[in-house]
């Protein structure tokens, strides 16, 4: 069902986010380096920023053009074809671990255990809601219920409600940390992962989080994870060097992606998207960003 198609390399360090672009995707690594990739041309990567010194935690888009997280806990606001635009904000304490855009507002999680708000046309903060005493290291957002999720390193999974920019729902996880999320294209269903190498599918009824099944997912932590455009398959990536792919309804494996079987990756695999219905990319520790064909 996953096919090894095209590899891509480059970066000097490990990648930590990849993000849709219309003509391809974005990479962001450790080597704080921003890469645009072509999706015709697999030799083609174009570094469209870069932060001296800085480690690139998570990226997201907006309009005009990219937010990315580093280690240090900056926001940076980027625009490659307006440089001088470019801001940088040092705001989280002990990193940026998650940006994400959510209509015309963006939201950074930190180590600091605080969410924060921020304006997409003025680049700028607006509000924050202290959530955990320990890092917040995952959002994910569910557009027909308007509501985010929180994954937390105290191993919790907080609810939020995104335009009262308040707490709806606490439940326990994936101790001791929560570091993937995903909500069902619906908006019913949440699912989560963490460093128990654990998988949970949660049922979101009336904004309170419904523990529904849990599975042994990896031998490591859950580091990312997505959820196909058609809601029906889950793509996880795992710091044991796999990808795994499953079916959202009853998390039925379907697939396992390795090293000499499949030519994945030969470390931890940090991040991974869906580019379109028949294309999933991935990430990690080895510096490559792998390509892999789907069909049903």
């Amino acid at each position: 069902m996953l096919v090894r198609q095209q590899q891509r390399s480059g970066h000097r360090a490990a990648i930590y986010d990849l993000q849709p672009a219309a003509d391809g995707f974005y990479s962001a690594a450790a080597d704080g380096f921003l890469v645009h990739w072509h999706r015709a041309d697999v030799d083609f990567g174009r570094v469209v920023a870069t932060v001296e010194g800085g480690k690139f935690l998570t990226l997201t888009t907006t309009d005009e053009g990219l937010v990315a997280g580093t280690l240090d806990g900056g926001v940076h606001w980027l625009y490659p074809d307006i440089p001088e635009k470019n801001r940088h904000v040092a705001h989280h304490r002990r990193g940026t671990f998650s940006v994400l855009r959510a209509n015309n507002e963006l939201f950074s999680a930190g180590g600091d255990g605080v969410l924060t708000r921020w304006s997409v046309a003025e680049a700028r903060s607006l509000e924050s809601l202290p959530l955990s005493r320990n890092s917040l290291r995952r959002l994910a957002y569910d557009p027909v219920y308007d509501r985010l999720a929180v994954g937390a390193s105290d191993g919790k999974i907080y609810l939020v409600d995104r335009s009262g920019f308040s707490l709806m729902d606490v439940a326990p996880a994936h101790p001791p940390s929560v570091f993937a999320l995903a909500f069902s294209p619906d908006g019913e269903y949440l699912f989560s992962g963490g460093r128990d190498a654990q998988m949970s599918r949660w049922h979101v009824l009336g904004g309170k989080l419904r523990l529904q099944q849990s599975v042994t997912a990896h031998l490591m932590t859950v580091n990312a994870m997505a959820v196909h455009p058609s809601g029906d398959y889950l793509a996880t990536a795992s710091r044991d060097k796999t990808v795994k792919l499953w079916r959202t309804h009853d998390l039925e494996l379907l697939k396992v992606c390795e090293v000499v079987r499949d030519r994945g990756h030969v470390n931890s695999v940090n991040t991974l998207c869906w580019l379109d219905r028949h294309t999933l990319i991935t990430a990690g520790d080895d510096r490559r960003v792998l390509e892999w064909s789907f069909g049903e």
